[in-house]
């Protein structure tokens, strides 16, 4: 029998309890990936991650990252949150499903420290008929905002973007898994993430909600994976001014008890984005071992 330890860690915000649970396996060399996905499923968290000795020059580890039900190409809060465990000086580079990821220490905006993290270039998906977005999320027609689309858009991970029209229609938001299955381009996506600009907070620019039931994440306190094009989108579509850098902060998770605060950089402007930033604060909670 051989023990392996990890690290609980809350990901996307400085208080206990809040933001994104992550479980960190920092040396899962030996473990098998069939047994990281049982492990995965035994934690129940959003994402596990195992740190394995890198494969490929340039990057310092190998992280493979693991919902309940499926392994992912990338991951926000697993990135930020294994790279806060690991303290490798204030950069490291992970070698993820789709290939080299830069995560830095910096400031956070409000003092102490953050991790920060590079994602893709955005993948522009179809767009879906604001029938059927709104009928995925239980709402009506009217809920979403008319003046946006519905889209399918990566940086590493594909998410269904839908626009809401206020914190109301948020709140009011249901996951309808049969709905989500009869959707022919769920296939191609992770899950769906809406948001409303109207976030009631003049520091907040979106407050957003990301369900994906078909990978184990009934409701997701902070996806950073979907972050990054949810900031690509708002650059796009003229919701947020373009800057050198535009930066967006977005709150998730308040509908199910755990703030999450994600910072968001986008390099570029509505014709072409140039770089793709995720970042936020880590606080330990505790940690384990299973036994194999």
């Amino acid at each position: 029998m051989a023990r392996h330890t990890y690290r609980l860690v809350d990901v996307f915000t400085n208080s206990r309890f809040g933001g994104n649970p992550l479980a960190v396996f920092p040396q899962a060399a030996g473990i098998e990936p069939t047994d990281m996905q049982r492990i995965a499923r035994e934690l129940n968290l959003s994402e596990t991650t195992f740190v394995l000795p890198t494969t490929r020059p340039g990057c310092d580890y190998q992280v493979r990252i693991f919902t309940p039900q499926t392994e992912m190409p990338m991951a926000g809060h697993p990135t930020v949150g294994t790279a806060w465990v690991l303290e490798h000086g204030d950069r490291v580079t992970f070698l993820e499903g789709v290939g080299p990821i830069p995560v830095e220490r910096v400031a956070a905006p409000a003092g102490g420290t953050m991790w920060r993290m590079a994602q893709l270039t955005p993948t522009w998906g179809a767009c879906i008929g604001p029938a059927q977005a709104a009928a995925v999320l239980g709402l009506e027609l009217t809920d979403l905002d008319a003046r946006l689309p519905a889209q399918i858009i990566s940086c590493g991970a594909p998410f269904l973007f839908v626009p809401l029209r206020d914190l109301d229609a948020l709140g009011q938001a249901r996951m309808q898994t049969e709905r989500w299955r009869e959707l022919a381009e769920c296939a191609e996506m992770y899950g769906v993430f809406c948001f409303t600009t109207q976030s009631g907070d003049p520091a907040v620019t979106v407050r957003s909600r990301m369900f994906a039931p078909l990978v184990g994440v009934a409701e997701d306190p902070a996806t950073g994976g979907a972050s990054g094009p949810l900031g690509c989108y708002l650059v796009r579509y003229g919701v947020v001014a373009t800057a050198r850098p535009a930066r967006i902060l977005s709150l998730q998770g308040v509908e199910i008890g755990r703030p999450s605060y994600v910072h968001i950089e986008i390099d570029g402007s509505a014709d072409g984005i140039t770089g793709v930033r995720v970042g936020g604060e880590c606080v330990a909670v505790g940690g384990g071992y299973i036994d194999l």
